[in-house]
């Protein structure tokens, strides 16, 4: 494979990457130069109440969202720049009676079938691949600081706990994905979960 005009998520996948169902793999089919929208809604946006003294640590890194909500308009441009393979993500969520609540990250491919979303300050979530039918499926493996002079690998435990991401096409135009944070003693700390359109 021609790693230099393959995407992202085709190189981390491998053989695999075929597998996914084709909205799925056009969501992720984004090359050096390339762009793509996604516009749809959440059904569920939650936090459970014991992350609620942590929200303002995780406004301050970008991650995550502070706010719960039910069928939340959500709009996701995402791209790589010309001279890269990484991945961006620039969310954007309309809470009524709120302005639009960003969260924005990138994905680079960390080698194997692993990738790892940055926020701000070089805060990371390590994340694995896979493909279950032609599902598409991150499993976290831990957090990951990129200072200046190396990198700090955290446990999940250290946060919000574990988290998977299940992404599956409903139609040619349209696919559903649900994520979940569980923490090993709280339970589940943050969920998101909903359906939107693929743009060219």
């Amino acid at each position: 494979m021609d790693n230099a005009n393959v995407s992202l998520f085709a190189q981390a996948l491998g053989a695999d990457w075929q597998k996914l169902h084709p909205t799925v793999r056009r969501h992720y089919d984004i090359r050096p130069g390339g762009a793509l929208s996604l516009r749809g809604e959440m059904t569920q946006v939650y936090h459970s109440p014991w992350v609620k003294p942590f929200i303002v640590f995780a406004r301050l890194f970008g991650a995550l969202v502070p706010y719960r909500g039910k069928d939340v308009p959500v709009e996701v441009d995402n791209f790589c720049k010309t001279d890269s393979h990484h991945l961006h993500f620039r969310r954007r969520f309309f809470f009524v009676g709120r302005k639009p609540y960003p969260f924005n990250s990138r994905m680079e491919h960390w080698g194997g079938n692993e990738i790892v979303e940055f926020v701000r300050f070089g805060l990371g979530i390590k994340m694995k691949l896979s493909v279950e039918g032609d599902v598409l499926r991150y499993q976290t493996a831990g957090y990951l600081w990129r200072t200046g002079l190396f990198n700090i690998t955290m446990p999940d435990w250290l946060f919000f706990g574990s988290g998977q991401i299940v992404e599956h096409g409903v139609d040619r135009d349209h696919v559903e994905m649900d994520f979940v944070l569980t923490h090993p003693l709280f339970g589940t700390s943050f969920r998101y979960a909903g359906r939107f359109k693929v743009n060219p």
